[in-house]
């Protein structure tokens, strides 16, 4: 059942971005955790102390006298969305990922976990027509629902400069649209107030394989370099709909589509990173290409900086144990509004701060802007992330002598 309806955008009602309401929503690009606070880097770099999820490759590089590691983000943001007509305040908190680590060799560790892949979240009100009606109908839109993707991540270690990665994964996600359709002024009372939701289900499978090849190194400096690519998802889509009247449970219309098969997004990511004992800096390059099937999306190119330092990781005195980090980022955009890009870019800084034995908490701060009044909207986000790194001794025996 299908109605052609026609009408004018009006306003943002409040619920999250309104750039979210193109296909599956806002990509994630794996830019949690330790690459939070690094501006999004990660494809090249090895950090000692921290789980890095952006290169499937890079948790070869962790070492320490632990071998289990658990790391979780929460997030919390604040977000300003204004248009030509208004402007909202939305803040949310949310669990962000959940990773595991294992060191199962010196040459091989395994990590497994659940992050997002994409989230939808927004609202608006239109103003809409039916075809062979003069009424007007006001039609308020409510979207939401995300991607999600729980993996296991194997790394080799090829080589004493040469790891590999490769982290196959099962996606699953539901995105609902709501849409509620309310008649303007007294009108002839030929179609009642109802409700049509439409509910996109869906489930697949994929696979993100990563390198990393330390290029130089002299004592505790080196240089590394490192490739990811992600490639297109198997995914299914099954699509469930339903009508029924505002004013009762009346149910008008319901349908279950089959399972279809859709296209997904394909990345490749390049970086380059300088680290030692103390330092960290890395810049990465991601080019992100859509199918031709998703409608206004355009590949895009993203551009991440990110800088760490930690002034002596085993020191005695706590401001030494102390880390910090910063970053910056900007986006070409992978969607487009009356035939412009939507670019965006952001800035990241952060703390580390060691609680007890191998454990960190680790405070991030983000800006992001994205788009403008003049396309659909300009929304500047305040981002606050709690990252929590547990790393621990398991399987291990104490032998006494």
């Amino acid at each position: 059942m299908s109605l052609l309806l026609t009408g004018n955008l009006l306003a943002q009602r409040g619920d999250g971005s309104l750039y979210s309401s193109y296909g599956i929503g806002l990509i994630n690009n794996d830019n949690v955790g330790h690459a939070a606070r690094l501006g999004g880097t990660g494809v090249a770099v090895q950090s000692p102390y921290f789980l890095n999820l952006v290169n499937p490759a890079s948790s070869i590089g962790i070492f320490g006298g632990y071998n289990f590691m658990v790391d979780a983000d929460v997030k919390y943001q604040m977000m300003n969305i204004a248009t030509t007509d208004e402007n909202v305040d939305v803040n949310r908190t949310n669990l962000s990922h959940v990773a595991f680590w294992l060191k199962v060799s010196n040459k091989s560790a395994l990590n497994f976990g659940i992050t997002p892949i994409s989230s939808v979240d927004n609202s608006f009100m239109e103003t809409t027509y039916f075809v062979g009606s003069d009424d007007p109908y006001s039609k308020l839109t409510k979207n939401y629902g995300d991607i999600s993707k729980v993996y296991i991540n194997y790394a080799y270690a090829l080589h004493p400069r040469l790891s590999l990665g490769i982290r196959p994964y099962y996606a699953f996600g539901v995105i609902n649209n709501n849409n509620s359709y309310a008649i303007e002024g007294d009108g002839d009372g030929s179609i009642d107030d109802f409700q049509l939701n439409i509910k996109n289900s869906y489930s697949g499978a994929g696979v993100d394989v990563g390198l990393q090849y330390v290029a130089y190194q002299n004592k505790d400096k080196k240089l590394l370099m490192g490739l990811v690519y992600q490639a297109p998802a198997y995914m299914v889509e099954t699509i469930s709909e339903e009508i029924q009247l505002s004013s009762s449970d009346t149910l008008l219309f319901e349908s279950t589509g089959d399972k279809e098969k859709i296209d997904f997004y394909q990345t490749f990511k390049a970086g380059l990173s300088y680290q030692n004992k103390s330092w960290i800096f890395a810049a990465d390059y991601t080019y992100k290409l859509f199918p031709d099937s998703w409608e206004d999306y355009i590949p895009a190119h993203q551009v991440n900086l990110g800088i760490e330092y930690v002034p002596i990781s085993s020191g005695y005195r706590y401001p030494q144990k102390l880390s910090y980090a910063a970053g910056a980022y900007y986006d070409t955009g992978n969607y487009q509004f009356q035939n412009q890009a939507v670019d965006r870019w952001g800035l990241t800084a952060g703390i580390g701060i060691p609680i007890q034995g191998f454990t960190r908490l680790n405070l991030s701060y983000q800006f992001e802007k994205q788009g403008s009044t003049s396309l659909l909207s300009r929304e500047t986000t305040h981002g606050i992330v709690l990252n929590i790194n547990l790393a621990d001794i398991w399987f291990q025996k104490v032998g006494y002598k």
